[in-house]
């Protein structure tokens, strides 16, 4: 029994399998395995003693250099290894044999643009947005976003390009192919090259910028993210709002952050037992909870405007300066309206009719 065993397992480690045994197979395994490792390792000291070296330079460049490479230094470890790993191979399939180098060609291209890309987020983010976060223009912040898909975009086009010719495809027919075909994707493209511009335009406009405060047809809110073909806009009930940068153009722009100041114009109606005095000070109240609030302007209006069929009316007017707190302000200057009045023993009115019955003579009907 344990010879039949025996014989079972030499014939399966003996028999080959598109050309190599099982004991071939272990060792292509085991290269790419330790390649991997190999690297990890290497990163390893280039990560301790790396960042030694840079914490002395004042760019960040080199940091960011040493924060990109760990994953791609790991995948090249791993195409090494299968590099090594296939020397122990005996395949006999031409197929095989012939497209195997333009695999690893490949994976190469695709793990150096991998790198790239991580350079270009590790360039935008550590050294690009803290060189415009210093600017006092916002025209810069809405390039970006733009400037890195570009970038990034370019990267995976020159690969694609370059990758194709390595597995022997003509790039230039297909080139070809695209201009020939381009006129029908630019009627189809037609709305989307439309919002292209739609996104030029307003850059070149500056009507509004991230962070602006702005009112377009019916959405009011503020100015997330200008993209290529859509604009972003947060609305004060804190939902996200994408719209197609031809309908921004094309539409009324109320850009709510160029105001100097929004004006609130609140009624505030007192019972008819309020005072000379107690109106006065109802008054006062109300200028100095304005005059100490670091987002309203100074000296607002509070006039005693009318007397109502149930309530004395004051009229108060004053101006938010931060657009983008105006509820927040307005639930704040109301708060404390709210708190003061009922420190004061203000009481507000409310809607009442008062009822007068006449007592006919006793007799009269």
């Amino acid at each position: 029994m344990l010879k039949f065993v025996s014989m079972a397992l030499e014939d399966i480690i003996t028999q080959t399998y598109f050309g190599s045994n099982i004991g071939q197979y272990i060792l292509f395994a085991g290269s790419f395995l330790v390649a991997t490792i190999v690297a990890k390792i290497i990163y390893f000291f280039i990560k301790k003693y790396g960042t030694i070296l840079t914490a002395k330079t004042e760019n960040q460049f080199d940091d960011l250099v040493i924060e990109a490479i760990e994953k791609p230094m790991t995948f090249a470890g791993f195409i090494i290894g299968l590099s090594i790993g296939y020397s122990f191979l005996s395949p006999t399939s031409p197929f095989i044999t012939n497209n195997f180098f333009n695999a690893i060609s490949a994976l190469i291209i695709l793990n150096i643009t991998w790198l790239a890309l991580k350079l270009i987020d590790g360039f935008i983010e550590h050294i690009v947005i803290p060189l415009t976060s210093k600017t006092e223009s916002k025209l810069d912040d809405q390039l970006i976003p733009i400037l890195r898909k570009l970038a990034k975009g370019s990267v995976l086009l020159m690969a694609l390009v370059i990758i194709l010719s390595n597995f022997g495809i003509d790039v230039l027919p297909l080139v070809a192919g695209l201009g020939i075909g381009g006129l029908a994707v630019a009627f189809a493209a037609q709305k989307t090259v439309e919002d292209m511009f739609g996104g030029i335009s307003i850059f070149t406009s500056k009507h509004f910028t991230v962070g602006d405060a702005v009112k377009v047809g019916s959405v009011e809110g503020v100015v997330e993210l200008v993209g290529i073909r859509n604009t972003r806009i947060r609305d004060w009930d804190g939902r996200s709002n994408i719209l197609p940068n031809s309908q921004v153009v094309r539409g009324t722009v109320t850009n709510i952050s160029s105001e100097e100041s929004r004006r609130v114009s609140v009624k505030l109606g007192l019972t008819y037992s309020t005072s000379f005095a107690q109106m006065e000070k109802a008054m006062k109240i109300l200028k100095d909870i304005v005059n100490k609030h670091k987002d309203c302007k100074k000296d607002p209006r509070a006039v005693f405007k009318e007397y109502d069929d149930s309530s004395m009316n004051i009229w108060f007017v004053y101006y938010i300066t931060n657009s983008q707190r105006k509820f927040d302000v307005m639930s704040e200057i109301n708060m404390e309206i709210l708190k003061q009045f009922e420190k004061a023993k203000l009481s507000f009115a409310f809607p009442s009719q008062s009822l007068y019955i006449e007592k006919m003579p006793k007799g009269r009907k």
